[in-house]
């Protein structure tokens, strides 16, 4: 039952609802106060969930360490080291089958992508990315006929927000990314600046009725987004700068060295210590002091010309006077005592001293293998990473090619959807093997560290033949030269043992000992056509 609101009433509600609106925005600005005050004690807040980064500080995160990275020595330092050691002599991305690698180097190849994945500059800048922000966003779009990707990446800032599967968070569907545009107008002759909205689908999410064209009045893109994040916990949606652990140690090393540049630069202004028994002869040098304080500036004969020869003249006080030089090089504030500083930054990197600090002499040669150690697993943990994410890259390469109409995959291949949502792709028959055309994909990185040679081929040779011993058989003559091969870091590896060994002239035990002189024979020509 409802009654009419007397117009008295009405009036009161109103007073009450616009004081209500006035005490909330008074009390959203002293949050915000409160929050900026939080930021510039070097904290950021959590979200909502107390469990990730807000979006907004993962943002003032990023500009931070972004800036952190252009100015600071050590953080630009340990980024590059990284970047050094896992891209610094490329890697190797074929398809096993030639009519499959024959699509993946097509995509790999064209200009479009190589700016994105086509170099070793290009892959650096994708390892500094995930270093500073923790995040990569590679957007793939597809052509619908021919099944040709073109890959972009997408900047961390502008994916606002990860829309994931209600029942499991750790199965993205959608990520809802905020961009603006400019647009150059000849009428004007200024630039017309445009915000955009739109959803991309996760690369994995193939729900059976297709995706919407719109959420919630936003668009939804063909092209789908593949996440890459790292330094994260399973309920964290983004990743978290690597970096972000060092930066304030970082700072405090660059704010100490400069403090101690400022203590130097002090001690520098003054040359000599005066002591006297009295003020009266205190004075009274101090008053001859500068007396010769500029003749002292000028050069030794200008000085004499000026003064009368007073230039290195002799001071003459009472016996309670003295005067002496003053020494710095016992004061209590060292340059050195800076390096604890530096060894956090070492401990939040992962990069030991003297690859941080460019100074060998603070490494020590006797423990060097097992100091570089840790860094050379942490160096490959990141290759093994960054193998996953180009071999996801690749297989859906090879999906596109074989989904489209006119795709150079598309004849004879199959495409289930399974109740997951995940798409099962089986390629066509290879006229040859009378099977399905294999579709694995090789991501090879070459050695982190420079190994002997000799004990490496040694190794190998030894394992093949126990010792000096004829052929064992433990190891295929095949695989035994792949290995020798790879050891003397020749990248046609694959190629010249296809070359040496066609199909199924693999040695049998009964000739193996002769297989194998072949192949060595085979092999010192080789190194004897190879420049040194």
């Amino acid at each position: 039952m409802s009654s009419a609101i007397a117009p008295q009433d009405l009036q009161r509600f109103a007073e009450q609802v616009v004081a209500v609106l006035d005490h909330y925005e008074l009390l959203t600005e002293r949050l915000a106060v409160l929050e900026d005050q939080l930021g510039e004690q070097g904290w950021q807040r959590l979200g909502d969930n107390n469990r990730d980064f807000s979006r907004e500080g993962l943002r003032a995160l990023s500009k931070m360490v972004r800036l952190r990275w252009l100015k600071n020595p050590l953080i630009k330092r340990a980024v590059a080291v990284q970047c050094l050691y896992v891209w610094g002599q490329g890697a190797t991305l074929r398809a096993t089958h030639p009519t499959v690698d024959t699509v993946v180097q097509k995509v790999l190849t064209d200009p479009t992508n190589r700016t994105v994945l086509g170099d070793v500059e290009a892959l650096m800048r994708l390892e500094t990315e995930l270093q500073l922000f923790g995040n990569l966003f590679f957007v793939l779009f597809t052509n619908p006929s021919t099944g040709h990707l073109k890959i972009r990446t997408v900047p961390f800032d502008e994916i606002a927000a990860i829309i994931a599967n209600p029942e499991d968070a750790q199965d993205p569907w959608y990520y809802l990314r905020v961009w603006t545009s400019t647009t150059y107008n000849p009428t004007t002759g200024f630039g017309e600046v445009k915000q955009h909205k739109a959803y991309y689908p996760d690369w994995r999410y193939n729900p059976a009725g297709g995706h919407p064209s719109h959420i919630a009045g936003i668009p939804v893109k063909e092209a789908a987004i593949y996440h890459v994040s790292v330094n994260r916990l399973n309920d964290m949606q983004f990743g978290v700068s690597e970096v972000y652990a060092a930066c304030d140690w970082a700072n405090a090393y660059k704010v100490f060295l400069e403090k101690w540049v400022t203590i130097t630069d002090a001690l520098s202004k003054f040359a000599m210590q005066l002591t006297g028994a009295n003020k009266k002869a205190v004075t009274g040098a101090v008053s001859k002091l500068q007396a010769m304080l500029p003749s002292l500036q000028q050069n030794l004969a200008e000085a004499r010309a000026q003064s009368g020869g007073q230039v290195g003249g002799i001071l003459a006080s009472t016996p309670g006077t003295k005067l002496e030089p003053i020494k710095t090089s016992g004061i209590t504030t060292s340059m050195d005592d800076a390096r604890r500083l530096m060894l956090m930054v070492c401990s939040a990197t992962g990069i030991n001293e003297p690859y941080l600090s460019g100074d060998p002499s603070t490494g020590n040669l006797a423990t060097t293998k097992s100091m570089e150690r840790p860094m050379e697993l942490q160096f490959t943990a990141r290759q093994s990473l960054w193998s996953s994410v180009l071999s996801n890259i690749l297989g859906y390469i090879i999906d596109m090619a074989a989904m489209a109409p006119s795709g150079p995959l598309h004849t004879g291949a199959t495409i289930e959807i399974d109740d997951d949502g995940d798409r099962i792709v089986t390629l066509g028959i290879d006229p040859e093997t009378g099977e399905p055309m294999n579709r694995k994909v090789e991501v090879k990185f070459p050695p982190i560290l420079q190994h002997d040679l000799l004990e490496m081929v040694d190794a190998i040779v030894h394992a093949g033949t126990l010792k000096g011993a004829p052929v064992a058989g433990t190891i295929p003559v095949r695989h035994l030269t792949k290995l020798l091969l790879d050891a003397l870091g020749d990248p046609n590896a694959q190629d010249l043992v296809d070359e040496w060994f066609p199909e199924g002239e693999d040695s049998q035990p009964d000739d193996s000992e002769a297989a194998l002189a072949t192949a060595i024979g085979r092999l010192e020509a080789y190194l004897r056509e190879v420049p040194a």
